[in-house]
C-alpha cells in the first residue's frame, strides 16, 4: 500500500495503520463474533463503525 500524506481520512478505510487506536473495541468485536453473540454497533454518523468492522476482518 502507498503511503498516504494526511492521515485524517474523510472517507474510505486505508488498513490498520491508520486506525485510530481502537485495539480494545477491534478485540470485544472478534471475541464476539467468534462466539457467535449478535453485536450491534451504534454512534453518531461518521464515527468510525465501518472501519471498526472492517479492521476486525
Amino acid at each position: 500500500m502507498n503511503r498516504i500524506t494526511n492521515p485524517f481520512l474523510v472517507y474510505g478505510y486505508a488498513g490498520p495503520d491508520y486506525f485510530c487506536d481502537q485495539k480494545e473495541d477491534t478485540q470485544k468485536l472478534i471475541s464476539a463474533l467468534r462466539n457467535g453473540r449478535n453485536i450491534t454497533l451504534m454512534s453518531p454518523r461518521r464515527m468510525g463503525k465501518t472501519g471498526l468492522i472492517k479492521n476486525a476482518t
